[in-house]
């Protein structure tokens, strides 16, 4: 019987790779993250929004409060309390907070600091996809405490006629989470309409027409298309008491997450192939 002896080769031996590298993606979203709360407009902008689109809500719940008694039976019926304390947040507060994601792509243009950016994360549509996450994970709760804060106001003035309506109530927190969704997808429409105009008040201008103007331009639209406008997808996603001519809750979410996709891929699409 034979014995074979092996041998090896340690200068052919190769041990096999450790995975030591820092997540990518985790690095780029907290550089991001740093960028977005030292922003001097960041906050002033959260307390705006907050401030104003409360406000605005209170004033149209007080206005219907007083023209109740001239409503007729119809416009009682299908009147939405859940909704009308919500139009400040859909409207106004989103806008001011959808800025917040034109400005975490415009400032860098501005300042040229993108070209760092670029320079650390040659991957462009990491940086891309890293400032949409961020600029939504930020504006998600912010737009939360609008919704619930807004809600609760508009309520209080509500019962002196009667008319509140309570969390309990059928469909109310799937609209209060619903308008918060659909206003953190409008930021990231507007870091899309960022990366592709670079250019803070004209990306800003971009994004008050496509949200607010876009609702005055679709009544030139067929009445099948009016809905699928993105403001009018707006107030869908706080709509309690559906009425003809607006999507479903979930269909306006979906058709808002559409519309963000879209503006990402275009921004990234230029971002690939432009020079900063």
């Amino acid at each position: 019987m034979s014995t074979t002896n092996y041998t090896i080769d340690a200068t052919h031996f190769t041990p096999a790779a450790s995975p030591v590298r820092t997540p990518m993606i985790r690095r780029i979203a907290k550089a991001e993250w740093t960028k977005l709360r030292t922003l001097p407009s960041t906050w002033r902008t959260v307390v705006m929004a907050i401030v104003v689109s409360v406000a605005l809500g209170a004033i149209l719940c007080v206005s219907q409060v007083q023209q109740w008694s001239k409503m007729t039976a119809g416009q009682r019926q299908s009147f939405d309390p859940t909704a009308c304390s919500l139009f400040g947040v859909v409207f106004v507060g989103a806008v001011l907070l959808a800025a917040l994601g034109v400005r975490a792509m415009t400032s860098e243009y501005a300042t040229g600091m993108i070209r760092s950016t670029f320079a650390a994360t040659p991957t462009r549509r990491r940086v891309l996809a890293a400032k949409a996450w961020v600029t939504a994970a930020f504006v998600f709760p912010v737009a939360l405490l609008t919704t619930v804060v807004s809600f609760e106001v508009g309520q209080r003035i509500f019962a002196g006629k009667h008319l509140e309506v309570s969390f309990a109530h059928p469909g109310v927190i799937q609209a209060v989470v619903f308008g918060a969704l659909a206003v953190s997808l409008i930021a990231v429409i507007g870091v899309g309409i960022g990366g592709l105009i670079r250019h803070t008040a004209a990306a800003t201008t971009t994004l008050v027409l496509v949200i607010v103007g876009g609702v005055t331009i679709g009544q030139l639209l067929p009445a099948s298309l009016q809905q699928y406008v993105p403001g009018t997808a707006l107030e869908a996603a706080v709509t309690v008491n559906h009425s003809a001519g607006l999507l479903r809750p979930g269909t306006a979410v979906v058709v808002l997450g559409i519309y963000a996709a879209v503006a990402l891929a275009a921004a990234s699409i230029r971002m690939s192939h432009r020079d900063a």
